[in-house]
């Protein structure tokens, strides 16, 4: 029985040549129109959402077009890719081309996600040219999130010659006060990674003492205790919320790779679910290196 959500499986084989795809028909402005429409009823839009076809390109060779969807909100920026079969009738959130090796396409995807989610300077430590690399999405009032930086900690020294950590921060709307101390550890990042990292430390070692009422106290103590860190441009930056910038950065990149949970993170790419100890941790680092060297070998 046909669904509305069924998966789509596009066999690139059986598609337009190269030359038929240049006469591929284009999408008018009343069908566009529609799309848009459509895509703000599928996902709930608001009418107060401002949404647009940002991008609209051809696959090469075949008549299935790309077609990249941009929502503005009070807040946020997000993006969402979907792909039109030939005739205009359906909608696709994947892609598979089965002329590629599955295997090898996963190694191109996880490189092209890394590319898109390393840079953030000023909240990653470890070896830029480390062999493995963790990007976390965190939430600095989330008590799982404080269990995974533990974590990170204790299993960090043994493996620090061949792991990096980059942070992200996407607070949730949940937590009263972790916007907040994301402004801060931002602010402390905007000067210096040294300067982010003591702060991060400091946030989730207090966790369980901060409330909504003395956030930015308690983030003005733990700055004076990072020799790094320019204690009057911290206050001017976190006073005039200028790392707002940098937070809502991360969230669109959260909401770009559907990250609605903390923590989430991403080993050489692959997302991986919560872990439960130290020990299972070890084990992921150890197979994204192992994955690397049998790449390089063939």
């Amino acid at each position: 029985m046909c669904s509305r959500k069924i998966l789509l499986l596009f066999l690139f084989s059986a598609m337009c040549s190269v030359a038929v795809a240049q006469n591929c028909p284009q999408l008018s402005e009343a069908r566009t129109a529609e799309l848009v429409e459509y895509v703000r009823k599928e996902y709930k839009l608001k009418e107060t959402t401002d949404l647009k076809l940002l991008g609209n390109e051809p696959l090469p060779g075949t008549c299935y077009r790309k077609l990249t969807f941009e929502g503005k909100g009070p807040i946020k920026v997000w993006q969402i890719t979907m792909y039109l079969s030939p005739d205009g009738r359906f909608l696709s959130g994947e892609l598979f081309d089965t002329t590629i090796d599955p295997i090898q396409e996963q190694h191109q995807q996880a490189a092209a996600l890394m590319a898109e989610l390393i840079p953030n300077k000023g909240s990653s430590r470890g070896p830029k040219d480390a062999p493995v690399t963790i990007v976390e999405f965190s939430d600095f009032e989330c008590p799982f999130c404080r269990r995974f930086a533990n974590l990170i900690d204790e299993v960090l020294p043994a493996e620090k010659d061949k792991v990096r950590i980059v942070f992200h921060h996407p607070p949730l709307t949940s937590h009263p006060w972790a916007r907040t101390a994301a402004e801060g550890a931002a602010c402390a990042q905007l000067q210096n990674s040294e300067a982010f990292w003591a702060m991060h430390d400091q946030i989730f070692q207090h966790q369980q003492e901060i409330t909504p009422n003395n956030v930015k106290e308690k983030l003005a103590e733990y700055a004076q205790k990072s020799p790094s860190l320019d204690l009057k441009s911290f206050q001017l930056c976190l006073e005039n919320q200028m790392s707002l910038g940098l937070i809502f950065r991360d969230m669109n990149l959260a909401t770009a790779n559907n990250i609605n949970a903390t923590p989430t993170f991403f080993v050489n790419g692959q997302r991986a679910s919560g872990v439960k100890d130290a020990a299972e941790l070890r084990q992921l680092i150890t197979d994204a290196e192992n994955e690397i060297i049998s790449l390089v070998r063939h």
